[in-house]
């Protein structure tokens, strides 16, 4: 076995009953990359192995739960699988891409209910909240006032930012997961055979 072999296979993350490998990450590496370059701190790696994790780990609690045999999951992912091969035929996407489409679309779904059934739930903004914020961005040179559905609007998606961390986590936790920072220094394009990034 080839040392390079063992480089590509190097263990980042472990937990119960899963093992998440440098050829995991593959796909995250390369949205981070688009959109923030190489990253190079330990801090970016470990946000794209997080971000790995994360769904990773909805996956498995929407299965766990499960979400994949309820109706509701089943009636949008009917729809949503209609309309992928509606656009595969007009565009004459080939059918391992479309494939690939399916697979992201039925994992986006799953992770969108496991978010609202565990995650939007711990959500609470209080009248105080709503109304310091208010009251911190009055006199504020922005171009215009913060109203009331502003400022719940704001503090929902800040809420709901924070929640997920939170809950992820937890889900962390849960399947007890261990990271190697170790492995995660290590990690960058060339060991990932990404040499063109």
């Amino acid at each position: 076995m080839s040392v390079f072999f063992l480089l590509l296979t190097l263990i980042l993350a472990q937990g119960k009953g899963f093992v998440v490998t440098s050829n995991d990450i593959i796909p995250y590496w390369l949205a981070y990359t688009r959109s923030h370059g190489e990253p190079e701190e330990l801090f970016q790696k470990r946000e794209i192995l997080m971000n790995y994790l994360g769904d990773y780990l909805m996956l498995k609690r929407a299965k766990e739960l499960g979400l994949d045999k309820t109706q509701q999951f089943q009636k949008v992912w009917k729809d949503a699988w209609e309309e992928i091969q509606r656009r595969c035929s007009k565009e004459r996407v080939a059918k391992y891409k479309c494939k690939q489409i399916k697979e992201a679309i039925k994992k986006v779904i799953l992770i969108q209910m496991v978010v609202q059934k565990e995650v939007i739930p711990r959500i609470k903004i209080t009248e105080e909240e709503i109304q310091t914020l208010i009251l911190s961005h009055r006199g504020q040179k922005r171009g215009k006032k913060l109203d009331r559905l502003g400022a719940i609007l704001f503090l929902q998606q800040k809420k709901k930012a924070e929640a997920l961390n939170s809950y992820i986590l937890e889900l962390m936790s849960h399947y007890k997961v261990k990271i190697d920072e170790k492995a995660l220094k290590k990690l960058n394009s060339k060991i990932l055979g990404l040499n063109s990034l």
